[in-house]
């Protein structure tokens, strides 16, 4: 519902169960009639020192807790996009409470009258991280505890390949093992087997290192 401010003209969103609504620019109350719908807040399951923990000991100069209002039904944003990483992101339902300001600290972000509807609004909670080294900012959900931008999928560099693995595991362990034994097994089978053997073990893993010190 939306309801023009009588002082200044302002067009204002109705997003509380209350019977006036404050206009944010000229502090003037407006009486609100015939308001049906209501608003409504996700509890948060995260708090200050759970957010501290996704981040490296240090890394972080300030949190700050924000409340974004989103539609009830399709928890579409209804407010103005102030970051990049919420554009597109649609937050988990939680457990709802009726929407109840003084039972809330934090920052309450405005709702966009051009996009909020007729059944009220809920609010979700958010971290807002900066970190102490690049004064960037790192968005937080106040109820899954994830980090907006990161992708849920794996890198293409990431993911495992069996077949692949098998025939990699393959390569350097039984290769090299069958090839000490054929050199050696002119000088004694028993001996060549056993250092063929071991061949197959130490292989693989004296190949990771080498890997990782050309790596670095």
């Amino acid at each position: 519902m939306k309801l023009q401010c009588k002082q200044c003209g302002a067009l204002l969103a109705v997003t509380c169960p209350d019977a006036y609504v404050s206009c944010p620019y000229c502090g003037a109350k407006a009486v609100v009639d015939g308001y049906t719908g209501a608003s409504f807040l996700h509890r948060q399951t995260l708090d200050e020192k759970d957010v501290h923990r996704l981040f490296h000991s240090g890394s972080i100069a300030s949190v700050s807790l924000y409340w974004f209002p989103f539609d009830p039904d399709t928890l579409k944003r209804v407010f103005t996009q102030p970051y990049t990483e919420m554009e597109n992101y649609s937050p988990p339902s939680a457990d709802r409470r009726v929407w109840n300001e003084s039972e809330i600290h934090g920052t309450i972000v405005p709702v966009d009258p051009d996009l909020v509807g007729d059944t009220g609004v809920v609010y979700h909670p958010f971290w807002v991280v900066i970190n102490s080294t690049t004064a960037q900012g790192t968005m937080v959900d106040g109820v899954s505890g994830r980090k907006l931008g990161e992708s849920n999928n794996p890198s293409d560099e990431s993911l495992f390949d069996p077949v692949q693995e098998a025939f990699s595991a393959f390569l350097l362990s039984i290769v090299p093992a069958l090839l000490i034994f054929f050199l050696l097994r002119g000088l004694s089978v028993f001996w060549a087997a056993v250092f063929g053997m071991a061949v197959a073990v130490l292989a693989p893993g004296a190949w990771k290192r080498f890997r990782g010190k050309t790596g670095s």
